[in-house]
């Protein structure tokens, strides 16, 4: 992306052949891509008054014209759109890509980025070549601001648009548009290296040039980010690793990307770089309005090893921090423990709990040395906990839908993914009447990971003697290991615990999910949904599993009786 005869190229529309120039193919690239988040935001819209419509009517069966049509159209894409394709089995279970729908987004955004390059784009002769590499160029600097803004998580532009705050969804549609810059960037580099070699100096332009040399630092930079660090393996067991090396590196990325390019080229860096640092100086200013009093920090954790988790409390009397919608996530950093690191976390409990609940499986580095610590203290003064100042930065993510605006509501989850389901279910127990049942479905591998989860099991059922007794409630726990004593003894240690222990159904052995989700869907007479907090595998199968039985009750298609949406979380341990 040298400057010698880059100059020119992103003013005008059309050279004199009726070829667009570079810098108009990176303008229609942004035309595009508004329209399609226009395109969304008007499906929010429909999202939003459906929601209204149905809590004002209180049913969740769609009666009018424009209702049906989105129930049908909405069924009928999910039936194509959910099923995920498993590759091979590793251990007992499989390895699935991801849903047809994400692959088809993938697809599309390359075959875009492609349809931009070769539109109108001669490259059969040395001087095609070059016009080729800068078309490429134009469309790799045009991707940056759309790169940022999907990472981003107070300057939240795209979520706004699209009424998308999940982590999982924005994460991986981050990726895939890094993939594409690296596809593009590379188109650019190959069509320059060949226009160099059809002269026969590209070996004296790497010698001698300093732009082509930060153009190839460029391409190095960008691959170390995209290919070799931001893997699944290293994002998953190494984080502070990888979020380290991920600053750092797109720091150095953009310097030197701002070396090897023109000033007048400049404008989509600088708008990139624009949002991210809206992004960081708005989580600065909440953090610090969040967290900072007169007498310091003001929250304090405290911190219990209980059996192989974690359980943190943040409690709070009156603050900025106490509202917070169920299903989302805080960053928690401890300055006394790791000053320079925050992990995200789902919270468990509910504003109304008069704390932040947090409750985390260790892993590695940080949750295995906080276990560690908690663990120690509890055995040197017993009835004693860990604590320490905390700071809290969110919330983020949470569902795209109100939870409280479907007929029936079933989460299914694994392992400390009950985190994510204790909250959504009191929420809905605390304020619906459109609701007219909730359940979980909770995989565990013993009993013994259930006992951190009594307080929230207590409040559950609280909440649905409370609330809206007219809500179905229901638990059922599968437990992996069946070797172990049962369950009762430890949740009858409690009087209240005992009597609401009888509305929980303790099973040996592996579910039937699809079953399951079928009894779900056979009792709503409205729209269900589905939530997922756990493995990639558990959240394919469960969407696989929608598919097919949206598929095999079409004959409800646009009634809305069948209707089933999935909402898909991951926990990071």
């Amino acid at each position: 992306m040298d400057s010698y005869n880059f100059a020119n190229m992103g003013e005008g529309k059309f050279n004199y052949d009726g070829t667009p120039r570079p810098g108009y193919i990176a303008k229609m690239f942004w035309a595009v891509v508004g329209s399609f988040l226009g395109f969304c935001f008007l499906l929010r819209i429909c999202d939003t008054l459906l929601a209204y419509q149905r809590k004002q009517s209180l049913d969740a069966r769609p009666r009018m014209v424009w209702t049906k049509l989105h129930a049908t159209f909405t069924t009928i894409g999910r039936i194509f759109l959910y099923p995920s394709l498993p590759v091979f089995r590793r251990h007992s279970s499989f390895l699935y890509l991801p849903s047809v729908g994400r692959i088809l987004f993938a697809l599309t955004y390359m075959g875009l980025l492609l349809a931009f390059f070769f539109y109108k784009n001669p490259h059969s002769t040395s001087n095609e070549y070059e016009n080729a590499g800068y078309r490429a160029a134009w469309l790799s600097i045009t991707q940056l601001p759309l790169l940022v803004l999907l990472s981003s998580k107070r300057f939240t532009v795209i979520t706004f648009l699209t009424g998308s705050s999940s982590s999982v969804s924005l994460n991986f549609f981050h990726r895939w548009v890094a993939r594409g810059l690296l596809l593009t960037t590379t188109i650019h580099m190959y069509y320059m290296m060949k226009f160099y070699t059809s002269f026969q100096y590209l070996v004296a332009q790497l010698r001698y040039d300093p732009i082509t040399r930060r153009g190839l630092g460029t391409w190095c930079v960008l691959a170390w980010i995209v290919v070799l660090t931001s893997v699944r393996p290293i994002r998953h067991y190494a984080f502070e690793l990888f979020f380290a090396n991920h600053v750092i590196s797109v720091i150095a990325f953009f310097v030197v990307l701002m070396k090897h390019t023109p000033s007048y080229s400049h404008v989509y860096s600088w708008i990139a770089i624009g949002f991210f640092i809206a992004d960081v100086a708005l989580r600065w200013v909440f953090i610090l309005l969040h967290n900072i009093s007169s007498s310091g920090l003001k929250y304090r954790a405290t911190i219990t090893a209980d059996n192989d988790l974690v359980v943190i409390d943040v409690p709070f009397e009156s603050s900025r921090m106490s509202s917070w919608k169920p299903g989302q996530y805080m960053n928690l950093s401890f300055p006394t423990l790791a000053p320079f690191t925050s992990h995200p976390f789902t919270i468990t409990s509910l504003p109304k709990d008069g704390k932040m609940q947090f409750i985390i499986r260790p892993k590695s580095g940080f949750t295995k040395r906080l276990q560690g610590l908690a663990a120690a203290r509890s055995e040197e003064k017993q009835d004693d906990f860990l604590t320490r100042a905390v700071i809290l930065d969110g919330p983020y993510g949470g569902p795209s839908r109100a939870w409280n605006q479907f007929d029936a509501v079933s989460n299914i989850v694994s392992g400390v993914g009950a985190t994510y389901a204790f909250a959504s279910m009191r929420d809905i127990l605390r304020d619906s009447r459109t609701c007219n049942s909730v359940s979980m479905l909770w995989i565990v591998q013993k009993y013994e990971d259930v006992l951190p989860f009594k307080e929230q099991l207590m409040n559950t059922f609280r909440d649905s003697v409370a609330g809206n007794s007219e809500t179905e409630t229901s638990i059922q726990i599968f437990v992996a290991d069946e070797n172990v004593s049962p369950l009762a003894a430890e949740l009858d240690s409690n009087l209240e615990m005992k009597i609401y222990s009888k509305k929980i159904e303790i099973i040996s052995g592996k579910p039937d999910i699809r079953q399951s989700i079928l009894q779900t869907l056979s009792k709503a007479s409205g729209e269900t949904a589905v939530a997922v907090c756990g493995s990639l595998s558990l959240a394919a199968q469960v969407k696989n599993d929608v598919a097919i039985l949206l598929d095999a009750r079409a004959s409800h298609t646009g009634s809305g009786a069948q209707g089933c949406y999935v909402h898909v979380e991951q926990f990071q341990g």
